[in-house]
Order: structure tokens, then sequence, then C-alpha cells
């Protein structure tokens, strides 16, 4: 059994333990059977949020992560197609899906793998995946929600677009990190949810509160760390442009979120964390 996650925010920054996500999947597990009794094996996004039983049909495909689990790419059912639509997110048809589902296995194998910490996370963390639509070829889509514990959801784009493996690979890390994040709060919370505060996100390109912002530099915090390593160790010319252009696009974002430092709403354990990231 995983010990008890260290609370150390320290413990979240890359190449983090694969012990951590372990202990904080391990959290997640014991709220979601308590109070849904379900398990990784009676999990869906279907049943987590409608109750409802699904069937063979509901599973696209499964992909093999590590430890002989696997991530499942989920069907888009009547209900799911709502529930998305009110999210302003558009759910891929059961063929468009089940096609993209070769970029997501590639993505973990060739992208995610290679690297443990990330490996180790999606492993643990992502179980249920649904694919969206973007609005074009050039644009990523991705969405978790801090209530749905084991579920991403993702756009893919075609295999003929440059980067495609790539961009799909940061879709999936960047909710993986999300629903870690999530966890983590629900054990150490890093803002005080009664604080009324908020600053402008450059991903949401709008005002956000504290704990919004402290999310987006989580998450690309990891994300350039993965693309400055791929940026260094990759052998092709066109990988390791594309990681260097991601790792100056994220530098850029980050800082314009630099007010968040003087919130009111972070905890204690909250700024030591943002002193963690380390933020220029």
């Amino acid at each position: 059994m995983p010990s008890k996650p260290d609370l150390d925010t320290a413990s979240l920054l890359p190449p983090f333990e694969g012990s951590l996500t372990a202990a904080l999947r391990a959290v997640g597990e014991r709220g979601l059977c308590d109070l849904h009794a379900l398990t990784r094996e009676t999990y869906s996004t279907q049943r987590f949020l409608f109750r409802l039983h699904d069937n063979a049909e509901a599973v696209l495909r499964t992909v093999p992560v590590a430890g002989g689990k696997l991530l499942v790419v989920e069907a888009p059912t009547a209900e799911l197609v709502h529930y998305s639509a009110d999210l302003g997110l558009t759910l891929a048809s059961s063929a468009d899906a089940t096609r993209a589902t070769d970029l997501v296995a590639e993505a973990l194998s060739t992208v995610v793998e290679p690297v443990p910490c990330l490996w180790s996370a999606v492993s643990e963390l992502a179980w249920r995946c649904h694919i969206v639509l973007a609005l074009n070829a050039d644009y990523d889509v991705s969405f978790s929600h801090p209530a749905i514990p084991f579920s991403v959801f993702v756009s893919v784009p075609d295999r003929d677009v440059p980067n495609s493996v790539l961009r799909v690979a940061e879709s999936l890390i960047h909710e993986t990190m999300h629903l870690q994040l999530t966890l983590f709060e629900s054990l150490c919370p890093l803002t005080n949810a009664d604080a009324v505060w908020s600053t402008y996100s450059p991903w949401k390109q709008q005002q956000r509160p504290a704990q919004g912002v402290l999310h987006g530099l989580y998450v690309f915090s990891v994300l350039r760390w993965l693309w400055l390593r791929v940026s260094q160790e990759s052998r092709c010319r066109k990988e390791r442009e594309f990681a260097l252009r991601r790792v100056l696009q994220i530098d850029e974002e980050i800082s314009t979120a630099r007010a968040l430092a003087q919130s009111p709403a972070l905890t204690e354990a909250g700024k030591h964390f943002l002193r963690n990231l380390n933020i220029r």
C-alpha cells in the first residue's frame, strides 16, 4: 500500500517521485470508493457523473500504461455529449475518437513513457480519456475538472499535422498535472477558498481566482521542464525546435502571472509552493 504523500510542496516539482502519484491516487481512490462505491475497475466518467451503468460499447479502446494499468478511451454517450456541450466542449464521434486513439497511444509510448515521473502520473491518475474537437488544426483543447477525479478530455489533431504526437502528449500531461495538484490540495490547501481575489490568467485570457492561476503556473512549469529536457535530448531536429518554441512561449505566459505572489488568497503552503516553482 502506498505510503502517505509527502505534503512538502517541493515534492510536486519534477522529476517528482512515482510514489507521490501512487499515494495521491490512493487518496482519491479511497474517496471514490467511499462516496460513489466505485473502484478503478468500475470507474467511468459516465458512471461517476450520472450513476448510470455503461456497457461494452462505451469503451472505444484501452491503451496500456505502467504497472499493467490501462487508460480507457470512453465513447461519447448522449449524457456525456450534453455534459460536455454545457462546458463548451464538443465530443468527437465514436468513429473519429477511435481513429484518434492511435495518436494517444503513440504520444504515451514515445513522449510520456521515457519520462518516469510523468509516465507514473498518467498511469496512476488518468483512467478515462475523452476525445474532443478543436476549433482548427492549430488549436488544442483539453479539460479536466476538480470534481471528476480520474478523467481527462483532450483534442487530437490529424496525424499529418506538424508535431501532432507532441501536442497530444502535452494535453495528456497538462490535464494529469491538474488532477495531481487537485488531489494534493485535498490534503494540503494552497489557497483560501473564502478569499475574494483574482488576477489576469494568460492561459484563460481573463481574470481568474488565485487557485486557477496557481494551477496554471504549476501545469505549465511542469511542461516547461519537459520541453526543456526534450529540446536538449531529442535526436529529432523538429522535436527540438517544437520543444524550444514551447519553452519560450511558456516563459512569456508565466511572466505575466507574477502578481499571484502578492495574493492574500495564498496559504502559507501556497506561498511556499509558489517560491518552489521559482517563477521568473
